[in-house]
């Protein structure tokens, strides 16, 4: 959690006098949801489930993948209006077997990550949400390359793997109020801009329980309240902005234990570039089959909330 969190942050030197005026990161968000602007968005996670790791000639064998994905968000006033994304699952070299051999004992979370290691499209433009990937397309009618997973909100597509919607405002503003820490200032030599040359950050945690409560879209995600096990575990969170307090890179990450079992993770999305609003287009109907789970009874598996019933 901490080197997803802290990581991006890196680049952020040493801060200049401390009594630099923080830019209002709240205001700049609404102004881009009042423009109807449109954000190209990459985004890189990492999922470790300890208790799927194993060793071999003492050496350990970790259980660990990396959800991937690069799209673009359409805005409107109430918040997220419009996904597409392509997202996929990775396996870095050394890990591949290893979710292999789970696979190949009948783990159904094994197999359901490895069929997502092929790249697919999410789209979610008039509150269907629509999917690409052979998890959900195995079982359509030939000539169907999309299926129709079911109604929810464009913001419930695309914050599943991070789970901070910075675009809901009442949630932005809990969550500056509640930082941990907030730093303004620090020279970014990187920036090709001026806003991008000067930079800071909120950061804080909030429990799995108190998000549920705060955030309409983390309860669409979650679907029922956090259980005991994992309701009061803390989900840390940074949000990095430029000079004009626009933020352009969030992310959260989470642990959770129970004796040997648990898992800890997390995502960070960057914000690539801010534009005028885009068209993002609905799959033809011709197209589209209504799929109502994931074929051969695997689960879907692609939500963070999905990750933590499975650790545990």
């Amino acid at each position: 959690m901490s080197a997803v969190l802290i990581g991006p942050a890196a680049m952020l030197v040493t801060p200049v006098p401390a009594e630099a005026a923080i830019p209002d990161v709240v205001r700049a968000v609404q102004q881009q949801l009042v423009k109807g602007a449109s954000m190209k968005f990459t985004q890189y996670g990492t999922v470790t489930f300890n208790g799927r790791n194993r060793s071999a000639d003492n050496m350990a064998r970790v259980f660990r993948f990396n959800p991937i994905q690069d799209g673009r968000l359409q805005l409107g006033r109430n918040g997220v209006a419009a996904v597409g994304l392509t997202r996929r699952v990775n396996f870095d070299r050394e890990n591949l077997p290893l979710a292999k051999e789970h696979a190949a004992e009948g783990d159904l979370v094994a197999k359901s990550l490895l069929t997502q290691t092929r790249p697919h499209r999410w789209v979610n433009t008039n509150g269907w949400f629509y999917d690409t990937g052979r998890l959900w397309t195995a079982g359509l009618p030939e000539g169907k390359t999309w299926a129709r997973r079911g109604k929810g909100t464009p913001a419930a597509t695309a914050f599943r793997d991070q789970v901070i919607n910075i675009f809901e405002i009442r949630t932005l503003k809990t969550l500056i109020a509640d930082a941990d820490e907030r730093k303004f200032g620090l020279p970014n030599p990187a920036g090709k801009t001026p806003a991008m040359r000067k930079t800071g950050w909120y950061s804080g945690s909030i429990t799995f329980g108190e998000l549920y409560k705060l955030s309409p879209t983390f309860r669409e995600v979650a679907g029922k309240r956090p259980d005991a096990s994992i309701a009061n575990k803390a989900v840390g969170w940074r949000i990095i902005f430029d000079a004009n307090g626009l933020p352009f890179q969030f992310g959260s990450g989470w642990s959770v234990e129970d004796k040997r079992k648990g898992a800890d993770g997390g995502a960070v999305i960057k914000a690539v570039s801010w534009g005028s609003a885009t068209t993002i287009a609905r799959p033809k109907p011709a197209q589209v089959g209504v799929v109502r789970a994931p074929a051969g009874g695997l689960p879907a598996f692609d939500t963070m909330v999905d990750m933590n019933e499975a650790a545990l």
